[in-house]
């Protein structure tokens, strides 16, 4: 059985307050029928967390995180704990949270590593969570430099590791296209043709019948302009939306369209 299309809001810090949190749920929750069929799961800032999870308590919409630490607190040391201002995966678990994004290039270009990025994508893992995997490429290279890239961050990540394969979602970002109009952004052709190679990576890497249920999504200045192409000819198995989703009119009209939307086989 096919799984639904997804649309992930990453509101990154663009929702500051419980006030506009509240606002934003209660905006989807309203148009709840209009959007049946795709599955909606919502990243806000951790300080946001509970106040959303109690907001969707008895709702279909998931919650997640935007990140979580590197270090695991599954054991009882101390040690293992003492890490300041980190937040874990049981944590995260523990506040009712289902998926959370890894490795998304805003966190690699402040730092994170890609044996940090593999460290929180098992540990979530391991709690039960679903790893949303983010890769990208900086810039398309004449040479196709940019493919080896896409093929370093996934085996960095996955390699040896078919037990994540189950609840693993695949975000394909890459930095050059963020920040763009619809128009500017990436080409459905060109995306049809890198989701081609994130599948066949994922197949080297965990095997054809677990790569072929990860759902990959794009995002990258989607818009509702650009989203059903994206999908149609794209092959996107749905959306990590970042801006747009901080906008209950953007974001709803994204979900509508990749509703209708007929995906590329």
């Amino acid at each position: 059985m096919a799984k639904k299309m997804l649309v992930i809001a990453n509101w990154k810090m663009y929702i500051e307050s419980p006030k506009a949190a509240k606002k934003m749920v209660q905006g989807i929750k309203r148009s709840s029928l209009a959007l049946s069929g795709v599955e909606i799961w919502l990243a806000p800032s951790f300080v946001l967390l509970p106040g959303v999870s109690a907001l969707l308590k008895r709702s279909l919409i998931k919650v997640g995180a935007q990140t979580l630490s590197a270090h695991s607190s599954s054991s009882d040391s101390a040690q293992d704990k003492a890490h300041t201002g980190e937040v874990s995966a049981v944590m995260l678990k523990n506040a009712g949270v289902s998926f959370v994004i890894v490795g998304h290039s805003e966190r690699r270009a402040a730092g994170e590593s890609d044996e940090a990025v593999r460290a929180e994508l098992l540990s979530a893992a391991e709690a039960g969570l679903s790893p949303v995997l983010c890769i990208g490429e900086r810039e398309r290279t004449p040479d196709g430099a940019h493919w080896g890239l896409l093929e370093a961050q996934l085996a960095s990540a996955l390699r040896d590791q078919e037990r994540v394969a189950q609840k693993l979602v695949v975000a394909y970002e890459p930095v050059w296209a963020i920040g763009k109009s619809a128009k500017d952004a990436m080409a459905p052709s060109e995306l049809e043709e890198t989701i081609i190679f994130i599948r066949k990576t994922l197949a080297d890497l965990l095997d054809r019948p677990r790569a072929l249920k990860v759902r990959i999504l794009y995002g990258g200045s989607v818009e509702g302009e650009n989203a059903s192409a994206l999908v149609e000819t794209g092959g996107a198995g749905g959306f990590l939306v970042g801006h747009a989703s901080a906008d209950i009119s953007s974001f709803v009209e994204i979900i509508k369209t990749v509703r209708g939307s007929k995906k590329k086989q």
